[in-house]
């Protein structure tokens, strides 16, 4: 797991940072050891930004889940893009900023944003390995034709696919509609062979007609990663 801290110059007002990087060869590390780095960050900082790319996706998202639930810890935003550069070549990727204070509760947006669907179980895509990409992707295309807004559901492993899959949906010029992402929900669910345990999972809300919005701080950290200048 790669580890970079980012400190702000003296003439800046900007305040420290870190970046904690989660790459297709950190999935198989364990998430406490995750954890640790992102508390170890919040004590010596106070905020972190979480970054999950391919196959790192879910590791990074798992980690910000338990950080979020056994300590204070919030994710004040995150976003998902496709990072382009010569070292990582075409890549997906999640990014989530963690702070000490509860910026926005997501969960009651997200309640929110769902009274606004016609159908929700037709409007909801669940990710799991079961189903190809392709037919994923036709499902998705097909519910779009029907309605302007979407969800994409994934637990565990799944959420790399789910993240891929809003990515093709709303950078991949295959919709015949701009569609954007219009919100992101990280939360826990229970496990459906061990009630007693709980896993990451992700709703990736989309919607016709609208760009996917990335603040300044996004653009910004999305660039360091494409050009590996991370100081």
């Amino acid at each position: 797991m790669l580890q970079i801290v980012l400190g702000a110059s003296s003439m800046s007002s900007e305040p420290k940072g870190k970046i904690i990087a989660v790459g297709p060869a950190d999935a198989s590390a364990k998430t406490t050891d995750v954890v640790e780095s992102i508390i170890s960050a919040i004590l010596d900082v106070g905020q972190v930004d979480v970054v999950g790319i391919n196959e790192g996706i879910f590791l990074a998202c798992s980690a910000v889940n338990m950080a979020s639930e056994i300590a204070k810890v919030y994710v004040e935003d995150m976003c998902i893009a496709i990072l382009e550069a010569p070292a990582l070549a075409k890549s997906s990727a999640i990014s989530m900023h963690l702070g000490q204070k509860q910026t926005w509760d997501y969960t009651k947006i997200a309640e929110q944003e769902e009274k606004g669907f016609q159908d929700i179980e037709e409007q909801t895509v669940s990710v799991s390995r079961s189903a190809t990409f392709e037919r994923l992707l036709t499902i998705s295309l097909l519910r779009l034709a029907r309605f302007d807004k979407i969800r994409i559901v994934a637990a565990g492993g799944s959420i790399s696919d789910a993240v891929s899959l809003a990515l093709k949906l709303t950078t991949g010029q295959i919709s015949k509609d701009q569609v954007g992402i219009k919100l992101l929900h990280l939360y826990s669910i229970i496990m459906r062979n061990d009630p007693t345990k709980s896993i990451a999972a992700i709703s990736i809300f989309l919607q016709k007609g609208i760009p996917t919005q990335f603040s300044k701080r996004q653009r910004d950290l999305i660039k360091k990663l494409e050009s590996g200048n991370l100081s």
